[in-house]
């Protein structure tokens, strides 16, 4: 199955919209945001591309997945790191190896650019923890905490 990947396009809304509702959905999640909310994250990718990434996956002339990507400086690494605030891949598309031609894409596009890829990966998610460890990410062993209130 061939995979394309490509920037978000503003034609891409509802497209992201649809699979960004299934991403959200329980139990995947803590809390299920606003439409506003998860729209912003789109805008944002389109707005100022050079911090936030879009991606959309696309199989057979359909969006197949999306990924949002954050870069962002770690001083663990002395360096940028792009952190996955996102993935989703449509389930029909699952177990074909869109994840992993994703992250060669990633890999790829971003060299010489950053040290580190990061992300978060839920306890329930089996496929996707899979993934990531094949890829060779390993576990961190400590907790975030955040203050979600506007400033």
């Amino acid at each position: 199955m061939e995979v394309t990947f490509r920037k978000f396009r503003t034609e891409d809304r509802d497209a992201f919209f649809s699979m960004v509702k299934k991403f959200y959905a329980p139990p995947a999640v803590l809390h299920f945001p606003s439409d506003e909310v998860m729209m912003s994250s789109f805008d944002a990718a389109l707005e100022i591309p050079e911090l936030v990434k879009g991606y959309i996956f696309e199989c057979c002339g359909k969006a197949a997945g999306y990924a949002i990507v954050s870069m962002k400086f770690e001083t663990e690494v002395g360096g940028m790191a792009a952190w996955i605030e996102e993935l989703f891949v449509e389930e029909k598309f699952r177990s074909c190896g869109i994840g992993s031609a994703f992250f060669e894409n990633l890999k790829k596009e971003l060299s010489g650019k950053i040290k580190r890829i990061r992300l978060e990966v839920g306890d329930e998610n089996d496929g996707a923890k899979q993934l990531y460890k094949r890829l060779g990410f390993e576990m961190l062993d400590y907790r975030q905490m955040v203050i979600d209130k506007e400033f």
